[in-house]
């Protein structure tokens, strides 16, 4: 877990989305429209403090973030047992409670499902947030949450590009990723690979600036990577 929230707050995207190997695509398209836009990226997979409850820094890292990026897609049982997963629901509505008891003025949140009807029955009190609806796409993905950021993130703040540019340089991001000798299983890029690449990728657009200081580097170390020979 890194050492500065706090220092980071306005700068910081909370993101909520489902840790199945299915949905990393998706996970990755969100991510990168965070990195794009010139903010920071935090989702659970950040959270790496042995000594500390993880509910007590989700706490502590949704407090330490101006705005949240929530999926819920998946909201069916899954495995022997039939389970629905409520890790997503329960951070949604953390978040959710930071924005409304702030009034919107310290946490904005979107969210989005995958089709446009199913979430009436699982969560209707969505309804009179209008969720934004995906498709399993991740170019609508990147650029609606690309768009949203724009749409709420200061104008000094956010980098603002094309979307249509962002979604091509992830699009080379993807290519990148593809030859990444990484250390997850099966060689795949890892979580902290895939983000420093979309930082190296941002970065060296001007996008993403954070190590340009000697803090960001203390706060933000740079991972190394492997690539496969083509």
């Amino acid at each position: 877990m890194r050492t500065n929230l706090e220092a980071y707050d306005k700068y910081q995207v909370f993101l909520n989305y489902p840790f199945d190997e299915s949905f990393a695509p998706l996970a990755d398209a969100i991510a990168f429209a965070v990195v794009a836009a010139g903010l920071i990226p935090i989702c659970a997979y950040d959270l790496t403090a042995p000594d500390r409850p993880r509910l007590e820094m989700l706490v502590e890292v949704i407090r330490n973030c101006s705005y949240s990026v929530h999926d819920l897609s998946r909201p069916r049982g899954e495995g022997a047992e039939n389970f629905a997963r409520m890790n997503m629901p329960i951070e949604m509505g953390m978040a959710l409670f930071h924005a409304l008891h702030t009034q919107r003025r310290e946490h904005r949140c979107v969210f989005f499902v995958s089709t446009p009807d199913h979430y009436r029955a699982f969560a209707s009190d969505l309804a009179g947030l209008d969720p934004r609806i995906h498709n399993n796409e991740e170019s609508r993905l990147l650029s609606d949450t690309y768009d949203w950021l724009r749409s709420v993130v200061p104008i000094h703040i956010f980098n603002s590009q094309p979307t249509v540019n962002v979604v091509d340089k992830f699009n080379e991001f993807r290519m990148m990723t593809a030859r990444v000798r990484g250390s997850a299983n099966g060689g795949h890029a890892s979580h902290d690979e895939k983000r420093e690449l979309m930082y190296q990728v941002c970065r060296k657009l001007g996008w993403w600036d954070w190590r340009n200081y000697k803090g960001g580097i203390a706060e933000f170390p740079e991972v190394p990577i492997a690539f496969r020979d083509c």
